[in-house]
């Protein structure tokens, strides 16, 4: 590997044509194209995917005549999903997942339901398709439903179903590093009643966010991305905040975001090819397993590592850790646990041992095969 060269650890290039159709269109029809893509009927798209699940989360308690105001959400997880929780003036509770499929743990997760929940999040880490069976028959034994956590999933299908599109709800992220990755925004579907009952948050014309996700792709390239991470911008760090602003997308980035689903199909196969390149190469026991009928994303490719700090040979090459521990184990998120007993071995195992490979655009099959043989040889 060129010396000089460094390569972020998920996606951030953006598309010529995305950024003329921004600039040039004047249309919006960002929420139907979503709609189209997911065979949904109702979306509401807003500043970022933790803004449209707290906005969500408020209207399930608004509904709720129980006085239910508990939220099960994974032991793994990004931790804007424990603020969203927190933001809505809710309480968390953690079920656990299994390390071998990313998946919920279902005694675990029948443990943690009760009359007190309020919905169920479940996920699709990586972008790997989570069947949504049994959380089906929890939920349905309490009356609760569940939000599906696609904020990694654009653009994955299991049995022929989008991801997002098999709960009762889905919420979605068009951040830096997603599968579509517009560099800011989020979106909401679901249920009708719900989502139309949903505070939209306005939309700006504000140029900036697209200014700056330009900037960020520039920054990104490999011969500059070593220099940005060495600046104290806090790049690739999982922070707690519950005190995020909820605030809409600005019409520039709807009319990119809008442009880039166009093309999302072909960067989704792209990154299965260099996830394809990692599973010919890596040994299969420290792979995360994928349902049949499933269709993964990748925005990255998990692997087992091990525990340990990730080589700086491997860090130039984009592998990273992914959150650094399992939620109940954030200090700063104790005070919003409904509980302080919480039996998570799983996700504490996917914490210590897990890490993530890039599947972006700049990684070749040949950068693919390098990485992999680094890290057969450090394992």
């Amino acid at each position: 590997m060129n010396s000089l060269l460094w390569y972020p650890p998920a996606e951030t290039c953006m598309h010529p044509r995305s950024v003329l159709a921004a600039l040039l269109t004047k249309h919006d029809d960002f929420e139907a194209s979503l709609c189209s893509f997911l065979g949904t009927q109702t979306c509401v798209v807003g500043g970022s995917a933790r803004a449209m699940m707290t906005l969500l989360l408020q209207v399930l308690k608004q509904a709720d005549t129980q006085n239910r105001d508990e939220v099960l959400i994974p032991a793994y997880t990004c931790y804007s999903v424990a603020a969203s929780v927190a933001r809505a003036g809710l309480k968390i509770i953690v079920y656990d997942l299994d390390p071998r499929t990313l998946g919920p743990d279902p005694d675990s997760l029948n443990r943690c339901a009760g009359s007190a929940t309020l919905a169920i999040v479940h996920q699709h880490l990586f972008g790997i398709p989570q069947p949504i069976e049994f959380v089906r028959n929890t939920s349905d034994r309490f009356g609760i439903p569940i939000i599906e956590d696609a904020a990694q999933g654009l653009g994955g299908f299991l049995n022929g179903t989008p991801l997002g599109a098999l709960g009762d709800y889905g919420v979605f992220s068009f951040g830096r590093g997603k599968p579509l990755a517009a560099g800011n925004g989020g979106a909401v579907t679901g249920e009708r009643q719900a989502i139309n009952a949903l505070s939209k948050p306005g939309s700006s014309r504000c140029w900036i966010p697209l200014c700056m996700t330009m900037v960020v792709q520039v920054l990104s390239h490999p011969l500059l991305y070593g220099l940005v991470e060495r600046l104290p911008l806090g790049l690739g760090k999982t922070v707690f905040n519950p005190g995020f602003s909820i605030t809409g997308m600005p019409l520039v980035m709807r009319r990119f975001a809008e442009r880039s689903l166009a093309n999302i199909g072909s960067c989704t196969d792209r990154r299965r090819n260099i996830a394809g390149v990692y599973k010919s190469c890596l040994k299969s026991s420290d792979m995360v397993s994928e349902p049949q009928g499933a269709v993964p994303a990748y925005p990255r490719f998990p692997f087992y590592a091990g525990p340990g700090e990730v080589s700086r040979q491997l860090f130039r090459l984009g592998v990273r850790r992914m959150y650094p521990r399992a939620v109940p184990d954030e200090p700063e998120i104790a005070q919003f646990l409904a509980r302080s007993d919480h039996r998570v071995p799983g996700a504490r195992q996917i914490a210590q041992n897990l890490v993530s490979l890039p599947t972006h655009s700049r990684i070749t099959p040949r950068l693919a095969r390098e990485i992999s043989a680094l890290l057969v040889k450090g394992c």
